[in-house]
C-alpha cells in the first residue's frame, strides 16, 4: 500500500489504482475512489439487483410470453 502525504499524491494514486484504502490504527477505515469508479460501482450494483429481481420473478412465475407482449404492443402502438 502506498503512503500518501498530500492531496495531489492522493489524486495521483487514485488515478493510477482506481481507489485507495485509508487506514486508521492499522485498520481499513475509508475507501477513496474517483467519481467515475464510484458511478461504475453504482451501475454494477443496480444491474445485480435487477438481475436478482428478474430471477425471482422467473422462479415465482411472474413472466409473460414474448409473443403475447409483442402482439399487445402491435395492437396498442402499431409496432
Amino acid at each position: 500500500m502506498q503512503h500518501v502525504t498530500n492531496i495531489k499524491d492522493l489524486e495521483t494514486a487514485i488515478n493510477l489504482n482506481g481507489e485507495m484504502v485509508v487506514t486508521k490504527n492499522s485498520k481499513n477505515n475509508v475507501i477513496v475512489m474517483s467519481m467515475e469508479e464510484y458511478k461504475k460501482n453504482l451501475m454494477k450494483e443496480k444491474i445485480e439487483r435487477n438481475l436478482l429481481k428478474a430471477e425471482e420473478d422467473i422462479e415465482n412465475g411472474r413472466v409473460r410470453d414474448a409473443e403475447d407482449v409483442f402482439k399487445e404492443w402491435n395492437a396498442k402502438y402499431g409496432i
